[in-house]
């Protein structure tokens, strides 16, 4: 059996439609665990309709003529001028560093040699390739 208790709700605050509480009905009178629920929720919401209304302190809500203070309008714009600040200091760094300039092996080599004749820790290493002996026929 399915139970429509997800009607109950809405039945009691009066926003069921003719054919759901015609449904709830229907169900009710076959249902003991529903009519419990149904029971059980109008009797919460008695209570708690029936507790004692409570005036708040001054203070904790402000009042309606009080002064607000606006939010800043501007921060997107200001922001948007700062990305564009920054992007245009990219640019023009990139327009005014000069390229990398070209190395070539010579260089390399000139450098590399520099480094050995200075420094007594460095040693070259030696790359052996074995030979390949091509298979006899």
């Amino acid at each position: 059996m399915r139970h429509p208790s997800g009607l109950i709700s809405p039945y009691l605050d009066g926003e069921a439609s003719v054919a759901e509480r015609l449904r709830l009905h229907e169900h009710l009178a076959e249902c003991e665990r529903c009519r419990r629920d149904l029971h059980e929720l109008q009797h919460v919401r008695t209570a708690v309709r029936s507790l004692r209304v409570l005036d708040l302190p001054l203070g904790i809500i402000p009042e309606s003529g009080a002064a607000t203070t606006p939010l800043s309008k501007n921060r997107g714009f200001l922001v948007g001028v700062a990305a564009a600040a920054v992007a245009l200091m990219i640019a023009a760094a990139a327009l005014v560093t000069p390229p990398p300039a070209a190395v070539s092996v010579d260089d390399l080599s000139s450098r590399f040699g520099a480094r050995v004749s200075s420094d007594p820790a460095f040693s070259p290493v030696k790359v052996i390739v074995p030979a390949v002996e091509a298979p006899a026929e």
